[in-house]
């Protein structure tokens, strides 16, 4: 009986120990929080400013070590709050930058789940809506013979303003009327398109600076809207947000980063020409 008794003993140590093999197992392959790395991603145009200031003054760096904490951050340049959202949601960046419009469509398609928040707005300036066609005065006038370029059609803040236009010049539910007239294209190439002459592309829902050096090189250009009309008064336009999760597993990195670009802000602000030569600098 003592041999049998011994035998239960080992064999329930062994059973334990087994056990705590497999909870240490467990609590060692349980992903750590990574804080000090923070991959953001801007987009063109000068509303971006702030993140512009953030890279080449490596204000985050800065404050990050002002904070006691090292920090690596990784740029990406992308355009058009489509491919902003899906890198976000994939993991690829942790911060993305990107209109209102990403922005409410990301919030809504990941509450209860990814649970993508707002962070910031950048800042408020318009947009306009420029044709080189010069028998476009007003929206009704455009037919199937123009192409309007937009970062992404209908979900970028450009594709959500013209339909808001859309629909208050042709009626209620006719917000999509001029989406099929509507081209996915970056805001440099939109703007060289119209410049240039001779492609399908004869309108852009633009944004400064470019709208203003197509309005100044290319003579047949004119404004046929402002969003600050449609929308009845300025407006934020870009924001930058993230997953809740990001924000839970790098509470330090996340601070680093709003202490960070609310100084990036105030920089700017008491700063004008100073930000407007780093704009140049970073846009090269």
């Amino acid at each position: 009986m003592r041999s049998g008794r011994h035998l239960k003993r080992r064999a329930y140590g062994s059973f334990i120990a087994a056990v705590l093999a497999v909870n240490c197992l467990a609590v060692s392959n349980t992903p750590v929080r990574a804080e000090g790395l923070i991959r953001i991603a801007e987009q063109y145009g000068i509303s971006y400013l702030p993140l512009q200031v953030l890279r080449v003054q490596e204000g985050i760096e800065k404050k990050g070590k002002e904070l006691g904490l090292d920090i690596k951050v990784e740029w990406t340049k992308l355009s058009g709050g489509s491919t902003v959202n899906d890198a976000v949601l994939s993991g690829a960046i942790d911060i993305g930058g990107a209109g209102i419009g990403p922005l409410l469509t990301i919030w809504d398609r990941t509450h209860g789940s990814a649970n993508v928040k707002g962070i910031a707005a950048l800042g408020s300036l318009p947009n306009f809506l420029i044709s080189r066609n010069p028998n476009v005065k007003k929206l009704e006038d455009l037919t199937k013979a123009d192409k309007i370029a937009v970062p992404t059609v209908a979900v970028s803040v450009q594709g959500r303003t013209l339909q808001i236009a859309a629909e208050k010049a042709f009626g209620s539910g006719q917000h999509a009327r001029l989406d099929e007239l509507t081209v996915s294209l970056p805001h440099p190439d939109a703007t060289a398109a119209l410049i240039a002459g001779g492609s399908e592309i004869n309108a852009h829902v633009s944004v400064p600076p470019y709208q203003y050096q197509v309005l100044k090189e290319q003579p047949a250009a004119h404004k046929v809207f402002s969003s600050y009309d449609v929308l009845g008064g300025p407006a934020s336009q870009v924001s930058v947000f993230a997953t809740e999760k990001w924000r839970a597993d790098n509470p330090k990195t996340y601070a680093v980063f709003v202490a960070a670009l609310k100084e990036a802000e105030a920089w700017i602000q008491a700063n004008k020409d100073a930000a407007a030569e780093v704009y140049i600098r970073a846009e090269n």
